[in-house]
């Protein structure tokens, strides 16, 4: 059996095989941060009954966090299930994607695997983003869905609140604003949700709140928006143990709030000491730093040093991403730099 033609042609998110001791490729957060909360899955928690599909406690946990109503939230395996949800609610085959270029590569193969067209629009060469050039590209393309990583990925750069807004408010089409990395940062629109018809904020446990092994994520929208989204949701998306798991990090949350004020920390000692060797770096709203080598197999030359970055391609090359670590991990990474540079 052939599979269809935008299935054919599709390049796949590859993950990197490569096994370093210092794995600072994916964006993962510190994994001791809830590790205690694994003790608490005891003798009450039955492996035979079905999750609860309404996430009562998870929903409740996350209105507490966010100052939501529950009807306001959709949960899901991991954010990209919930991006991948919005993009068969709202769009049809041939229909446009807008979002940003570079950024996170899934969104074009949501759109691919759509049958669905899909431009990038607004970065200039410094990888700073022109909102005027995104309100433009808007407006002349009237795409049926723009989604917005704010911070953006790969490049860390971070769009204001009010420009944000600005974006939401040139179009009466959905406006996804993906806030996966938002919390290492203070530019947050999830709390204009009931003041715009069109606007959806997607959410993760797996950065700032470094669980990216229980895949779950959120999304923040009007009542009306989210009970749409919930025709297309499949019943049990979420199992039960990543709900458990996700409901009882939310609850604290102080845990979470140190371990991002380490990490912006970090943050800017890894940029700053990268600037000091003359390594292109770019400022961070993130839990990476983006940057440029010339260095003749950068990775490789890391990977002998037990570090594994994430290295792009195409008409990103030379260009790496490197995750902010523990401060040994970060240590190790600028060391190895340092001798190589």
């Amino acid at each position: 059996m052939k599979e269809k033609q935008s299935v054919k042609d599709l390049q796949p998110y590859v993950v990197n095989p490569i096994v370093c001791s210092v794995k600072l490729d994916a964006n993962e957060g510190d994994k001791d941060l809830f590790k205690d909360l694994l003790k608490e899955i005891g003798d009450d928690f039955y492996l035979n009954v079905y999750p609860d599909d309404n996430y009562t406690d998870l929903k409740n946990s996350i209105s507490n966090y966010i100052g939501c109503g529950v009807e306001n939230i959709c949960v899901g395996n991991g954010s990209s299930e919930l991006l991948d949800l919005c993009v068969k609610t709202f769009v049809d085959t041939n229909d446009l994607i807008l979002s940003l270029d570079p950024t996170f590569s899934m969104y074009s193969i949501y759109a691919k695997i759509a049958n669905s067209r899909y431009i990038g629009a607004g970065q200039s060469n410094d990888f700073t983003i022109n909102v005027e050039d995104v309100i433009k590209a808007i407006k002349e393309n009237n795409p049926k869905l723009t989604i917005i990583c704010n911070p953006n990925n790969p490049t860390g750069t971070v769009i204001k609140k009010e420009d944000m807004l600005e974006i939401v408010k040139s179009t009466e089409n959905i406006v996804i604003a993906d806030e996966a990395y938002m919390e290492f940062c203070d530019e947050s629109i999830v709390d204009e949700i009931e003041n715009y018809a069109n606007l959806i904020v997607v959410k993760t446990m797996s950065k700032a709140f470094s669980m990216a092994g229980i895949r779950t994520g959120y999304l923040i929208a009007n009542k009306e928006l989210v009970q749409t989204i919930e025709k297309v949701r499949p019943p049990y998306n979420l199992n039960s143990i990543s709900a458990f798991l996700a409901t009882k990090a939310l609850k604290q949350r102080d845990k979470m709030t140190s371990y991002v004020e380490s990490v912006k920390m970090e943050r800017e000692k890894v940029y700053n000491e990268l600037l000091n060797m003359g390594v292109k770096a770019y400022k961070s709203g993130a839990n990476f730093v983006f940057f440029k080598s010339d260095i003749d197999n950068l990775e490789d030359k890391l990977v002998e040093d037990d570090i594994l970055i994430r290295k792009f391609g195409g008409k990103l090359n030379n260009y790496y991403r490197v995750t902010i670590g523990s401060k040994d991990e970060n240590k190790v990474f600028l060391e190895s730099m340092k001798k190589l540079v």
